[in-house]
């Protein structure tokens, strides 16, 4: 028994069924109806000459198992997009890509996105 994995599991399920709101995830004409929260990631983008820019991007937090497109599971591409209260939001790469688990247990991804 993994108490650790069993806590997250806990405040996921909780996370899902009261901080969330319902999203449209969308990859080229497909998509899927998801439980997502929000969140934002500061960054700092170096252009060519060096110049650094600070800013945050919108996260949209969901649980791994939930993605699922054409009948598999699956983790976000470049190009997919989240569609919320008529804004759209695009997959956008950090250095380390454009999502990433939230957990040891890979449980929660975390969406990195910019309005569109």
């Amino acid at each position: 028994m993994n108490i650790l994995k069993n806590g997250i599991d806990f405040l996921g399920q909780k996370l899902k069924a009261y901080a969330s709101e319902t999203v449209v995830y969308k990859r080229g004409l497909d998509s899927v109806s998801i439980q997502a929260t929000f969140g934002k990631t500061n960054c700092h983008i170096e252009d060519e000459s060096g110049l650094k820019v600070g800013g945050h991007v919108i996260d949209f937090l969901f649980a791994a198992q939930d993605l699922v497109i054409n009948g598999s599971q699956t983790t976000p591409q470049a190009g997919d997009q989240i569609v919320f209260n008529s804004n759209s939001y695009e997959a956008f790469f950090l250095p380390d890509g454009c999502w990433r688990y939230s957990d040891p247990y890979g449980t929660i991804i975390r969406l990195h996105t910019k309005e569109i």
